[in-house]
């Protein structure tokens, strides 16, 4: 190989030059997540086994020289559906715990679909590369899951417009000292009388979204106060 051709293939592999061909084991991760989904106007239909170059599949974004996948973009478009048309832009079904394969992603957004009152799956707390993570609006219920605090590397995490979620202990929060923004707006934390605290203790947090969430009487404006918005 001469010089010439040397350095051709080094400038591409520094300009980020990629096939747009995932990994195998990521390729199948987002196969199997997307079987365990509903989803009626075919959002995902770039998502098939035929089609290698998954790093170019919709709401798929992977690093532009490993083409290890990074992002999924999988939020509902917020415009207004028809209401006499029976396709629905919304993703339903269960998510798949195939995305404990996905080790490099940093950004999750499932928001404005309807999961139709299930749990937030404890397994999010093991994709310990998470960043972002947006499930608001996206009708999960029950319990908090306290895994979550095993997302050390998080920034931005919204729970927000999830009514029937409810948590007594917030003492997870403790783990995420990178956050800088939360929101549990209207969620149910009437009885997390603890929230004042854990909150207060996190480091970097910026930016704070706690409407309708039913938070312990007095306690609210007590935090306000301590903020100089009283």
């Amino acid at each position: 190989m001469n010089l010439l051709t040397t350095l051709f293939f080094g400038f591409l592999s520094l300009t980020g030059f990629c096939n747009g061909i995932c990994m195998e084991e990521e390729r199948q991760a987002l196969l199997e997540l997307k079987q365990g989904l509903v989803d009626h106007a075919d959002r995902l239909s770039s998502w098939v086994a035929s089609n290698g170059e998954c790093c170019k599949w919709k709401g798929v974004v992977c690093h532009n020289l490993t083409d290890r996948v990074l992002q999924l973009h999988l939020s509902a478009p917020t415009q207004i559906v028809d209401l006499y048309d029976s396709v629905t832009l919304q993703l339903f079904g269960k998510i798949s715990p195939s995305l404990l394969h996905l080790k490099h992603l940093s950004y999750l957004n499932l928001s404005n679909n309807d999961f139709g009152g299930i749990q937030i799956p404890k397994f999010f707390g093991s994709l310990k590369s998470l960043k972002f993570l947006d499930l608001s609006n996206a009708g999960f219920a029950g319990k908090i899951p306290p895994h979550l605090g095993n997302l050390s590397n998080l920034q931005y995490l919204s729970l927000r417009d999830n009514d029937l979620l409810h948590d007594e202990n917030l003492h997870w929060l403790s783990g995420l000292s990178l956050l800088k923004h939360l929101d549990l707006s209207f969620n149910n934390l009437n009885k997390a009388s603890n929230w004042f605290h854990f909150v207060n203790t996190l480091p970097s947090l910026l930016e704070l979204h706690l409407a309708g969430s039913h938070l312990p009487k007095g306690q609210a404006e007590a935090f306000s106060s301590e903020l100089g918005y009283a």
